[in-house]
């Protein structure tokens, strides 16, 4: 805690511009006690942790239970706190919203608008997540969730394959159409974006990495840019590569051997696998919602067609929960949509089998076209 009641009832708040010396010797004269339970607090001050406030004894305070703070959310929550007093912007530490029996990090108070921020440094629960987002729904404020940049995962910047647990995809956010994720490290003092994110496969994504020092981070938040067409270009040049090196597992890792419907498919189409059409193996908005790899589902949609005896243009939404539930995938309202969402691009490539052929630069326009229009749920 970082925030305490003195006995003026006078609200203190610690923070970094406070010598030790200062502090040390307002523990000696004052008392300070929990803004929330109004227990007597004790000021600490070490070496290692920044200063903060504690409970003297165990109580039944939900404040008591958020004492275990790491350094990292220590710092993090006051230099963000430092930074919205830089930006001139209205920020209260730690307020206590008792209607919701619920402290967030900081609460800002902007042009008759409230947003409850807060720096996530440790895994929270997705019904706990969701519950409290719910809390400051209802009281009409928009929560704003940063969580701690993954320092192991992710390095440097510029395009790069990522793996994002989803402990941290419930942070990611769309906004302006642009679905991304902004996390802060609070020993470099600077912002990480993810975004930009196409996936892969499983929790495995390409996304642009941006930093950003704290000082020139504005409120609201900046958003990031979506790709250029040159960049987009190179996107596709490195989700190729991605294919052509997950063909190659995916053929020696088998055990299922005729069972594998994938191979099966490949097989069956006469198709070579250091030669695939171009229109199979392409990034597709919402793709994670299947788990697997793109060209995999595409791939046995085209077997599917062919059995049925059907062209691409006969592919309706019937046809589509038909080859869902063939192929064993799940048949949920987003799987449908991306591969409506595919068939529509391979009519608009005139694609209707496994003969057609389709040129590059057709392909990656109306690819990234289809990525403006649905980057905020890429």
């Amino acid at each position: 805690m970082l925030v305490a009641i003195t006995e003026n009832q006078e609200r203190f708040v610690i923070d970094s511009t406070i010598p030790h010396t200062t502090l040390k010797r307002l523990r000696e004269e004052r008392q300070f006690y929990c803004p929330q339970c109004g227990e007597k607090l004790q000021l600490k001050i070490g070496t290692v942790k920044v200063p903060h406030f504690a409970h003297i004894s165990i109580n039944h305070c939900e404040s008591y239970f958020s004492e275990g703070e790491t350094i990292q959310h220590l710092q993090g929550k006051e230099q963000l706190f430092q930074l919205f007093r830089y930006l001139q912007v209205p920020v209260l530490l730690e307020p206590y919203i008792a209607e919701l029996k619920q402290k967030p990090d900081l609460l800002i108070n902007l042009n008759g608008y409230q947003y409850a921020i807060e720096f996530q440094c440790s895994p929270i629960k997705h019904e706990r997540f969701l519950e409290r987002n719910n809390g400051y729904n209802q009281k009409n404020i928009q929560p704003i969730w940063i969580p701690l940049t993954p320092i192991q995962k992710i390095k440097g910047n510029g395009l790069q394959k990522i793996t994002l647990p989803h402990q941290l995809q419930q942070f990611i956010t769309s906004e302006k159409k642009a679905k991304y994720l902004m996390t802060y490290n609070p020993n470099t003092k600077q912002f990480l974006y993810i975004s930009n994110l196409i996936h892969l496969k499983g929790i495995s994504y390409l996304s642009k990495i941006s930093p950003l020092p704290l000082l020139k981070q504005k409120f609201p938040f900046y958003i990031p840019r979506p790709f250029t067409e040159k960049e987009f270009s190179n996107v596709l040049n490195a989700y190729r590569n991605f294919i052509n090196q997950f063909l190659k597992s995916r053929v020696l890792f088998s055990r299922k051997g005729v069972n594998d419907l994938f191979l099966r498919s490949v097989y069956e189409l006469r198709i070579d696998l250091y030669q695939f059409p171009i229109f199979l193996g392409i990034p597709i908005c919402g793709n994670e919602a299947f788990h697997v790899c793109a060209i995999e589902w595409q791939t046995e949609l085209m077997y599917f067609i062919y059995l049925l005896g059907i062209k691409v243009h006969a592919i309706n939404q019937n046809v589509i929960i038909d080859f869902l539930r063939w192929s064993k995938r799940v048949c949920t309202s987003e799987a449908i949509q991306v591969v409506n969402r595919y068939v529509e691009l391979l009519k608009d490539l005139s694609v209707e089998d496994m003969m057609s052929t389709v040129k590059k630069e057709q392909l990656e326009e109306l690819l990234y076209r289809q990525f403006l229009a649905t980057r905020g749920k890429y």
